[in-house]
């Protein structure tokens, strides 16, 4: 497998190539861990090499199939759409893809479909309609799952798709740490004035974005207490969390958490963004 502008672990690397070479790639695989970068980085590896038509390494990166996969042009790889706010995929979204599944690909040898941030954007209900189609699957289909954690989809998924691991960096500063801890604190605080003076100490911008990064893991490790499954840090404000918040507020805390990151990208102030974070997050824990 060519792996030209994709930086995964030499052991990542080595798996897919004993996967290809046994002819044993399979048809369904769940990208998990790392940034989003990453896991779209892995995603769109794995698109090419699925639709390439060289007869030697794949993906050639150059041949027409290679060259649309790359950039999202290609009629036999389709992306799932989300709807709503938080661009959850619908059960109606999940039925056209089953459905269209059993077509024959366009241009290449393989159909491909993508389904991003699944632990975030794909709910039970979804998951169970693609299970079928995982239990039996048409021939020439790959199916690319990615997400944070892969614990938070349902087993029966997981046992049905090969999961790859991305190496997560998690050295996060103290200073970060403990900025984050306050803000899940004052999440679960009577008193919005313990979020308030959490929030207000973004107020540096790399700081704010390591602080944030922090955040979307304790969000993440709470849900994954709450969910059943193995936080990634070992910290109070996860177990705090979980024992107050439901999966909805896990999910749309993180998204709001990752809006305020963006805002930050985008230059906007930072005491306009961290007051904007505190009115939404308490917005969606005491507005419900």
């Amino acid at each position: 497998m060519n792996f030209s502008g994709f930086n995964g672990s030499e052991n990542l690397k080595n798996s897919l190539n004993a996967l290809e070479n046994g002819g044993r790639l399979p048809h369904a695989i769940i990208i998990s861990g790392s940034t989003a970068e990453e896991r779209e980085a892995l995603t769109r590896l794995l698109s090419k090499w699925a639709v390439c038509s060289s007869d030697g390494e794949r993906p050639c990166g150059v041949c027409k199939n290679c060259v649309n996969a790359e950039e999202k042009a290609h009629s036999d790889i389709y992306y799932a759409v989300g709807s709503g706010k938080t661009e959850i995929y619908s059960a109606e979204e999940l039925k056209r893809i089953v459905a269209d599944a059993s077509i024959k690909p366009n241009q290449a040898d393989r159909k491909v479909y993508i389904f991003e941030d699944c632990d975030r954007r794909l709910p039970a209900i979804s998951q169970n309609i693609l299970l079928k189609t995982l239990e039996e699957p048409p021939q020439d289909i790959l199916f690319i799952l990615t997400c944070k954690n892969s614990k938070l989809l349902l087993e029966t998924i997981r046992s049905r798709a090969t999961t790859l691991q991305l190496k997560d960096d998690l050295s996060v500063s103290s200073d970060a740490l403990k900025i984050a801890e306050e803000m899940m604190s004052g999440i679960v605080s009577p008193s919005e004035i313990n979020l308030l003076r959490a929030t207000f100490k973004l107020n540096e911008r790399f700081l704010a974005l390591s602080a944030l990064d922090a955040a979307a893991l304790l969000l993440r490790d709470g849900m994954a207490l709450y969910m059943g499954g193995t936080p990634e840090l070992s910290s109070e404000a996860a177990e705090k969390l979980c024992r107050k918040l439901t999966k909805a507020h896990f999910l749309e805390l993180i998204e709001v958490t990752g809006e305020a990151r963006e805002k930050i990208n985008q230059n906007i102030p930072l005491k306009l963004v961290s007051t904007w974070l505190c009115a939404q997050y308490r917005r969606t824990v005491w507005q419900k």
